[in-house]
């Protein structure tokens, strides 16, 4: 069979335009070039995963290998990322399936060594790596089992990053969570989580995350000086779920804790999509960012962050900001042309829980 003839793409000219802002940007979890290279055996991903049933069926070191494939993986992507100039990448939930799971989780000990390899491959290059526990993790829930269970998660992926050497900047992030019909509540059982349960190690890492639906800066921020626990302040959760304060006052504001605690401050941009008109439509990330906010461009503010990309494309919508604004020299042969048919659907993980 004679090979395929190497796609040609056509990439189209961007508008330039000027920044001050000199900070890293990164992306979430996945690289499209590697997670989709042909044939399917030679993708490059790290979020391999499993169901509880094939545990049951394969063994607990079926599964183990996963995590171990999984970590090869991610040392391909932070040479990538650093052959194509991004030092800024949150390591994908998924990672180790299940290691937080109350029957099935496991040490990671058993990785350490290649943890200890990528997280020294990531230190060479100056990158920075972060977490992002999903949805499931909520510190202000009215049922034990369900802090008991958040607590393993944020204790694995502390101890991922911990594994790897990661210092303080490799934060772990977590949004509010639910409201429970009873905010005012919720909230003093999430300051009590923070302060009086989480082990010490834990909380170090911890930093919140406004959202669209239940948690705004008004809501946060008070906790977050309160325990010195840092906001990672999120450009498109705000304009859904907007604050009393202006965004300038609120990275003020978090920078400030950010500096008490030696972290370098982070913020997440995302854009909806194209058409988008209701709040669930709206809350879809975009494919790509068009521009970099302007808070960005204000002396004290926002010059000296690093920006999480929360874009479907992954590094193609950091590539994209790096071309129009000049920010680092992109490789032609790394760029893919934008889907032109983006949907507005929300797809799985979005859901139509409303804030009370």
């Amino acid at each position: 069979r004679k090979p395929k003839p190497e796609l040609v793409y056509i990439i189209s000219d961007v508008e330039r335009r000027e920044t001050k802002f000199r900070g890293r940007l990164g992306y979430a979890c996945l690289n499209t070039i590697l997670r989709n290279k042909k044939p399917a055996s030679d993708a490059v991903f790290c979020s391999r995963t499993c169901r509880i049933d094939s545990i049951k069926k394969n063994g607990l070191d079926w599964v183990k290998e996963l995590g171990r494939k999984n970590v090869q993986d991610l040392i391909t992507m932070i040479q990538w990322n650093e052959d194509n100039n991004i030092r800024f990448l949150r390591l994908s939930s998924e990672m180790f399936p299940f290691a937080s799971h109350p029957i099935y989780g496991y040490s990671l000990d058993y990785c350490s060594s290649l943890l200890a390899e990528a997280g020294a491959l990531a230190k060479k290059y100056g990158h920075r790596l972060t977490t992002h526990p999903g949805q499931f993790t909520q510190l202000g829930s009215p049922k034990p089992g369900v802090i008991e269970s958040s607590i393993r998660e944020l204790e694995y992926h502390c101890q991922m990053l911990d594994l790897m050497g990661v210092g303080k900047d490799g934060v772990t992030i977590v949004h509010g969570g639910g409201v429970y019909d009873d905010k005012p509540g919720t909230i003093e059982r999430i300051k009590t989580t923070i302060r009086d349960v989480l082990p010490q190690h834990v909380r170090e890492r911890l930093v919140l995350e406004n959202d669209e639906l239940c948690y705004n800066a008004d809501d946060l921020l008070p906790i977050c000086e309160e325990l010195d626990v840092p906001l990672v302040f999120d450009y498109h959760h705000d304009a859904l779920k907007p604050s009393s304060i202006p965004p300038a006052a609120i990275i003020k504001r978090t920078n400030a804790i950010f500096a008490r605690r030696g972290i370098r401050p982070k913020q997440h941009l995302s854009d909806p999509r194209p058409g988008a008109v209701t709040l669930m439509e709206r809350r879809a990330h975009a494919d790509r960012c068009e521009r970099l906010p302007d808070e960005l461009e204000l002396e004290g503010i926002g010059i000296d962050v690093d920006l999480m990309i929360e874009a479907k494309d992954k590094e193609q919508a950091v590539l994209q900001l790096y071309r129009i604004y000049g920010l680092e020299e992109v490789k032609y042969e790394s760029l893919r042309p934008p889907n032109e048919n983006q949907t507005k659907e929300t797809k799985g993980r979005k859901s139509n829980k409303k804030a009370k």
